[in-house]
């Protein structure tokens, strides 16, 4: 049965809707936490997801929920260049890289990192690509098990396509953005991967969050 509500919520109340389950096996839980327009685009006209979550509390308030639940957040090297990922307080970041060049804030390893990984960045990859897998046993092996994947949608494809994703946390606008910015996921995601069950649907000020239990 899906749970539904309203906000605004409090933080207590938050953190009681964006709570955990209680079957998580090994403890490790794989949240994607994604905005997207009605169409499915998850950028805004400047090609940043910055310019479509503005001004929406809801969203605001479950992203900055899921960063503190998290061990460690998860980005692609090109998502972290474009919406200028800093390092992040209260949580490891791991970016994803095939290469790229990145800013000083990101191109050292471990900048600042506190005894329990407190702002630590940890730099995944190099010349080739890894898959989702390579990436998560990558993440478990440093004993992180709550982990939101955050983007971009090529690193969310890889994850879906190796069935690794356990929940998509999606903030749906009510907009259309049209044009051809990217899509939430690509179409070489099958879609019997994206078949899952949502548990939770709250509206906040015409936002609709969706909690999308994937396996």
């Amino acid at each position: 049965m899906t749970r539904t509500g309203s906000g605004p919520l409090t933080p207590d109340e938050l953190a009681d809707w964006y709570a955990e389950p209680d079957d998580l096996g090994d403890g490790t839980w794989v949240r994607a936490s994604f905005i997207s327009t009605l169409d499915g685009r998850v950028t805004g006209p400047d090609d940043r997801s910055g310019s479509l979550n503005a001004g929406s509390e809801g969203d605001a308030a479950a992203f900055h929920h899921l960063r503190e639940w998290a061990d460690v957040v998860v980005v692609g090297a090109g998502t972290a260049i474009k919406e200028d990922y800093p390092p992040l307080p209260g949580v490891a970041l791991a970016v994803v890289t095939r290469g790229e060049v990145l800013p000083p804030t990101l191109a050292r390893a471990e900048p600042d990192a506190g005894e329990d990984g407190t702002g630590e960045v940890v730099l995944i990859g190099g010349e080739g690509e890894l898959t989702g897998a390579q990436i998560l046993a990558s993440l478990r092996r440093r004993g992180w098990r709550r982990i939101v994947v955050e983007g971009g949608p090529h690193l969310l494809a890889s994850w879906l396509r190796d069935g690794l994703v356990d929940e998509l946390c999606l903030t749906v606008r009510p907009v259309l953005a049209g044009g051809d910015g990217p899509l939430l996921v690509g179409l070489d995601v099958e879609l019997g991967r994206l078949i899952g069950e949502a548990t939770h649907l709250l509206v906040w000020d015409g936002d609709v969050l969706v909690r999308t239990r994937l396996r």
